[in-house]
C-alpha cells in the first residue's frame, strides 16, 4: 500500500512539473511584449503600429547560394529597423534557413517597407520579393 501512494505522489509531481511546462511554454510563446511576425504569406498587407511598437520579418532564404534578403527601400524618419539575423536549424553545409528583420516604429507617418532577395554585389532586380506598408500612429 505504502508503493502505491508513493506512486501516485511521483507521478501526481510529474504530472504538475509537465504541466507547469506546458503553461511555461503557452506563456513565452507570444507574451506581452512579443514583436508580431509577417512571413512571405503577407506579402503586400497593411499593417497599423504604434510608435515604439516593433514588429518581425522572417523569409526563407540560402546564403550558400550568394543570395541573401536585403532591406530596398524604408523610410528610416518612420521605421527603424533594429536587428537582422539569419538562422539555420541544420548543421548540413549548404541548407537553407530564415532570415529574420526587426523592424520598431520610430515616427507617426506612414512608409513602403521592401525587401530584396538578391546578391549585394549584382545592381539588378532581385529574383524574390516582399513588401508591406506600415502605417505608425
Amino acid at each position: 500500500m505504502k508503493q502505491h501512494r508513493t506512486l501516485i505522489i511521483g507521478l501526481a509531481m510529474v504530472a504538475l512539473i509537465a504541466g507547469g511546462a506546458v503553461a511555461a511554454l503557452a506563456v513565452s510563446s507570444d507574451g506581452p511584449g512579443s514583436p508580431h511576425e509577417y512571413t512571405a504569406a503577407e506579402d503586400g498587407a497593411a499593417i497599423e503600429i504604434a510608435a515604439g511598437e516593433s514588429f518581425t520579418v522572417v523569409l526563407e532564404g540560402n546564403p550558400t547560394t550568394g543570395y541573401g534578403w536585403l532591406v530596398d527601400d524604408l523610410d528610416e524618419a518612420v521605421l527603424s529597423v533594429e536587428e537582422t539575423a539569419y538562422r539555420s536549424d541544420s548543421d548540413l553545409i549548404g541548407s537553407g534557413g530564415t532570415f529574420t528583420f526587426t523592424f520598431t516604429g520610430a515616427a507617426a507617418g506612414t512608409t513602403q517597407v521592401r525587401l530584396g532577395y538578391q546578391r549585394s554585389w549584382e545592381f539588378v532586380e532581385p529574383i524574390q520579393a516582399f513588401g508591406i506598408t506600415v502605417t505608425v500612429r
